[in-house]
Formats: C-alpha cells, structure tokens, sequence
C-alpha cells in the first residue's frame, strides 16, 4: 500500500494539546470510524471495542475531550441507591416525562425513553472503568431535578482521561488535528469519511479511512460558528458562546448533504457564562440549590431550577438583562476546583464580588441592600422548611460568609438540533429510513433534547448514547 505522512497521532488525553507526530498511510480500513473526540466518541469508540471492533478514531482540534472538558461534568440518572437516602424519588419513568415536557414536544419519545433507561446502566459502566462520583445528587442550572451524579474529579476531566486510557488500552488508534470533510456513500451505505491533515495547511493532504461496519459521528453542534447560528437564530446576534472552538457544525452539515435526515435547527440554548474573550467562566450557579438570582433592584425573580429556556427568556426581560447571582463561601468552597479557581480569578477582573455581609455586597452590586437581604431572608425560610425550589432540590441556607455575587452574562450553550437518529442510535435519511452503517451520539443529534436541554443531560446524553452507537454498530446486522 502506497505511504505519506498526513496527520498527527495522539497519546492519553490531556488538557493541553497532543504533540504532532507523523502517522502514514493515503488510505487505511477499520470495523468502525469515529468522527469527533469528545465523550461521546470516545464512549463509542470504546464501547466499539469492546465487541471486539478494530476502531480509528479521529479529531480536527490538537487535543481531545471537546465540550466535555468543558462542561459542569453533571451526569443524570435516576439512580435509587443515592437518591432514596436522600429522600429524593426518581424513576426513568419520571425522568422521561421531564425531559419530553422540557423539550416542548420537539423531542423523539422512543430516543428518549431509551435515553433514560440507559443512562444508569452507562454510568454504572463508567464506575466500572474507574470513573469515581459524589455520593449524593444534585441539581445545576436548569436541571428541574436532583439527579446530576458529580464526579469527584474536576468538570469533564474523569470522562476524558478514563475513555481514553482505556481505548488506547484496548488498541483504538486516535488522530488528532484530522478533520472530516466528506462522508462517502457506497450503494446506500456509509462506507468511509474522507479527512484533512490541519497540521499542514488545509486540502494539502488527504486521506481515506474505510468503514467494514459502520461510520459514526460524534463531532458535537456549531454553538461555535456565529454565522450558522445567526442563520437560524438571528436574535441571538453577538451573543459570545462558552462552547470549544471546534463546534463548528461542519460534520453535520456533511451528513446532511449526503442524505442524513435533521430537525429542531434553530433550537439553541443560552446559559450564564462569561463575557466574550475572558477565556474561563464564574459560575455560582452550579448548586442549584444554593444560588439566588436578583435582578439589579436586588430581588429575586425567578426559581433558579426552573427550565433553561424559560431562566434565560426572564433574564432577557430584565431591564437592560441586569442580573445577578449570588451565592455564600460554603457554596464556593464546595465547588470543584477549577470553578473555585474561576471564581477567584474573577476577583480581579471584577467578574466577581465578595464582601464580608449582605450589606457590603449590594453596595458592590449596586442594589438595594434592603431588596438583597429580603430575598435571602426568604430563601432561608424555604431552605429551612422545605418550600418553593427546596421542595425539589436540595438547599442549603445562605449564611456562611463572606458572600459573592457575578453579573449573569448569557452564552450560546448547546444547538439542540442535528441528525435524527433512532434509539439505536443510527442516523436516519430524508426517506425516514435509519442509514446503514451510519450512526451518530451527542450534540451532533436533534432527537433526544427537543427545544430546551435539561441541566445534566448533555453529558448524560453523550455518554449513553456513544456506548449505544459504538456496540450496536458492531453487533447490528
């Protein structure tokens, strides 16, 4: 077979980009080809693997991990050996209705409905990989119920490490800076992905890796491309995006010239997030529990468990989208450490606020002090005795200085909308037929999340249905 250096080879997973090192071959052949490594490729290719699959995994950006290093790490399950002790009753059953009423309708039951089913079954398969979490749930922004299963490593980081370690353990060969660019159809089946070398100017070299079963996409949404966003959603103008720089939509958009079915395009979701270029975020609103939102007469507005959609539709109502969060040091220093990190920073660039007493804190803000301190007043009611939010979600009283305060800055979180998929996780065609050989999991999928995602099922989302789209391409006949 004829040879030529073309991209660039990883190693483990790391948070800082993988050196280049040259790889060969114009054109080679797997079992299975995963385009995109972030959770959810990295769970498909692993689970690929584990059936036994020879797998090439490849991603345009210098390291992997895409949006799931850069995510809360929050993963939603119904999960009654944590939740019971905790007095919290859940089911898939009440985590499927929430998740279909969240999604307005716009949401596949069946994908769904197997969504939730599976969830715990792939968190107990990360727990078996080693990936370690909390003992007890939670619930972040927007998450509507307390069932985010937190890993006791930073954010995304315990996903990435551990996928990765083990499908280089179990021989998955991961290319870096190699980006699809053309999905090549053979008789009605997904054959192979055509791909680019990034590390030496874009178009120079090419390459052809052949899929014996299946190709699989997991490149993740396009909250990164402006244009494409203000294509369907011109409103949503300037708005900064917290979201990797590869999430650019192109893989998508190749599926979709070639035949692969979408929906719910326009569906993209805002969350609070930092002001465009500050390069990290402060986030008090990760403990839904123990975060108050005010508006800029310091009073609170909204319950901060409350949908996405309709959290982020109060905020753009607010005067001049004035609006805080504020939180107390315990709810900081239970944070992970790079939030906590984050928060600090955010000291010095004025993104945060602390000061010893609610009083010393509005004059800060600029608020009523008197408004401020009414409105934590009646949180620590409800806290204490079980009303409003804290009927659903676990609070905790606001009362340990010193206290902290961040202006709310929305960011494109998540394109909701993508390639319809069944609940076997194979992309379907414009015919309304699934694809052979052609299957798809995470952002890159419109048929699980609808027109809003609940907090804690991206990652759910991801996870589950890569372990899905890996094992049935191999086993499906």
């Amino acid at each position: 077979m004829r040879r030529r250096t073309l991209c660039a080879a990883s190693a483990l997973a790391m948070m800082t980009p993988i050196p280049v090192s040259a790889f060969s071959f114009a054109e080679d052949e797997f079992d299975v080809v995963v385009a995109g490594a972030g959770g959810a490729g990295l769970a498909a290719a692993l689970s690929a693997a584990e059936q036994g699959a020879s797998v090439q995994l490849v991603e345009k950006m210098a390291a992997i991990g895409g949006n799931t290093l850069r995510a809360s790490g929050l993963f939603n399950a119904s999960d009654p050996a944590r939740q019971e002790p905790m007095g919290i009753t859940d089911s898939p059953s009440w985590h499927y209705e929430q998740t279909m009423a969240s999604g307005h309708g716009r949401n596949d039951p069946a994908v769904v409905r197997r969504f939730v089913c599976e969830a715990l079954p792939t968190l107990k398969w990360l727990e078996s990989l080693g990936v370690r979490f909390m003992p007890e749930t939670v619930a972040t922004w927007g998450a509507e119920w307390p069932r985010g299963h937190k890993p006791t490593q930073p954010r995304g980081q315990a996903y990435i490490r551990t996928l990765s370690s083990e499908c280089i353990r179990r021989g998955v060969k991961i290319r870096t800076r190699c980006a699809m660019t053309r999905l090549l159809m053979k008789n009605g089946r997904a054959a192979s992905i055509e791909v680019e070398d990034l590390s030496s100017g874009r178009g120079k070299d090419k390459m052809v890796f052949h899929a014996r079963k299946a190709v699989i996409l997991t490149a993740g949404g396009f909250a990164a491309n402006p244009e494409l966003v203000e294509s369907y959603r011109a409103d949503l103008a300037g708005i900064p995006t917290d979201n990797n720089p590869g999430s650019t939509g192109e893989v998508m958009l190749e599926a979709i010239r070639a035949g692969a079915a979408s929906n719910a395009l326009e569906c993209i979701q805002c969350v609070p997030g930092a002001p465009e270029g500050r390069g990290f975020q402060v986030r008090l609103d990760l403990d839904a529990g123990r975060v108050l939102m005010v508006d800029g007469g310091g009073r609170r507005f909204i319950d901060e468990d409350g949908s996405r959609d309709g959290l982020a539709k109060a905020i753009l109502a607010r005067p001049r989208g004035s609006v805080w969060m504020v939180t107390d040091d315990g709810a900081v220093k239970a944070m992970d450490l790079i939030s906590r990190k984050d928060v600090y920073r955010g000291l010095q660039t004025g993104d945060a606020l602390r000061a010893d007493s609610w009083d010393a804190l509005a004059l800060l803000m600029g608020v009523d002090a008197d408004a401020l301190k009414d409105s934590v007043r009646v949180f620590n009611v409800e806290a204490g005795m079980g009303g409003g939010k804290c009927a659903r979600v676990r609070c905790l009283q606001l009362s340990e200085p010193p206290y902290w305060a961040s202006r709310v800055v929305l960011n494109i979180h998540t394109t909701m909308g993508g390639l319809v998929i069944t609940p076997d996780a194979q992309v379907v065609g414009l015919d309304g037929k699934p694809v052979t050989g052609l299957f798809a999991a995470g952002e890159i999928t419109g048929s699980v999340h609808g027109e809003n995602r609940m907090g804690g099922n991206g990652i759910a989302d991801a996870l589950t249905f890569g372990r899905i789209a890996g094992r049935t391409a191999v086993l499906k006949r």
